[in-house]
């Protein structure tokens, strides 16, 4: 008798003939999703084989597919879709005691912006989860994290960005490296400060943008301890307060930089190709940022096309035994930075 979706899913493990099948009848739809979105990520993603590739495409259109429900909805539908889709994704895990999915793409389907393909796109994403070994808690944390959009409260210190970032962007990251492979049995540390300083660059690139959405990611007490108002972003008046504590945030950010750098080493040489790529393609757009502090309240910095394509070649014809900054690296985690030290 053929097994249903769920079966198949179950006996991964032991038959990759299944997944690729999964992958396969999966692929096209979170392919569509990773073009529609243009992604900086994407030229990076080819750098890797063919399976690991497609495996890269599915995470990120389950990545996609999840801030969508979160943008183009009003906040109330937002939340009860997301908690759907969390409640489908979760059963298709299998570790959990939630509802069965029927329910939940019911529920799903009846927003015009969700895809019907949606149960496809879980299935997809249940079958890499289990083929790789990633453990399920990141992939919900990426759920859990557009949430807190949703709901959004101004983090009162960095403690509670930090772990936004981690649920936003190194859940992602972690999930990455269990499909390009690493060295060790654990996971680097290292993989969480990645996550930390590209969420960080975001943010501090889409300062004026999230400002217009009611969001300042900036922590209250470090607002509070320079002097600075979110209204300034509005008006875009770049005071002596707010440059001083761009300054920080950029001291700060650039630390957990170097930590990440450090990732490199740790991984496969294909790892290191796609990983390479995004590092140095978000470390350059970090430094215009730096460099261009003044016009962060005007507009939204973006690397030109051409330095983009620059470092693609790089990365992929002969690409660099070191990160940009490795050098400059320390052995630790960032280490703790206060206003009053910054």
């Amino acid at each position: 008798m053929a097994q249903n979706r769920d079966e198949q899913i179950d006996s991964l493990c032991t038959d990759d003939a299944i997944y690729r099948a999964i992958i396969t009848d999966t692929y096209p739809v979170c392919h569509a999703i990773c073009q529609r979105a243009r992604s900086s990520f994407l030229p990076a993603i080819r750098l890797l084989g063919r399976e690991q590739a497609h495996a890269m495409e599915i995470i990120y259109a389950y990545c996609r597919f999840t801030d969508d429900l979160a943008d183009e909805l009003p906040a109330a539908e937002a939340r009860r879709y997301l908690q759907s889709w969390k409640s489908m994704i979760d059963h298709r895990l299998g570790s959990s005691f939630l509802p069965a999915p029927a329910s939940e793409l019911s529920v799903l389907s009846e927003a015009a912006t969700v895809p019907k393909d949606a149960l496809v796109l879980a299935s997809g994403v249940a079958a890499v989860v289990k083929h790789y070994g990633i453990p399920p808690r990141y992939v919900l944390d990426v759920i859990e994290g557009v949430e807190q959009d949703i709901d959004f409260r101004p983090p009162k210190s960095f403690a509670e960005l930090e772990q936004y970032c981690a649920r936003v962007a190194s859940a992602v990251g972690v999930a990455c490296l269990y499909i390009w492979g690493f060295k060790g049995r654990e996971v680097p540390s290292q993989a969480h400060d990645c996550g930390v300083a590209f969420q960080l660059t975001n943010i501090l690139r889409d300062l004026r943008e999230d400002a217009e959405r009611g969001r300042i990611y900036i922590p209250a007490d470090e607002l509070n301890s320079f002097g600075c108002n979110g209204d300034d972003i509005l008006k875009g008046v770049m005071t002596p307060a707010w440059s001083d504590l761009l300054d920080f945030q950029f001291k700060r950010t650039e630390c957990f930089y170097q930590s990440a750098s450090e990732l490199f080493q740790f991984l496969s040489d294909r790892g290191r190709k796609v990983f390479g790529l995004m590092f140095s393609t978000y470390y350059a757009l970090f430094q215009k940022l730096r460099r261009n502090k003044h016009r962060l309240f005007r507009q939204k910095l973006k690397l030109p096309r051409w330095q983009k394509i620059w470092l693609l070649a790089r990365w992929s014809l002969a690409p660099p035994r070191s990160l940009p900054i490795v050098d400059g690296a320390t052995n630790s985690r960032p280490p703790a930075i206060s206003p009053s030290t910054g």
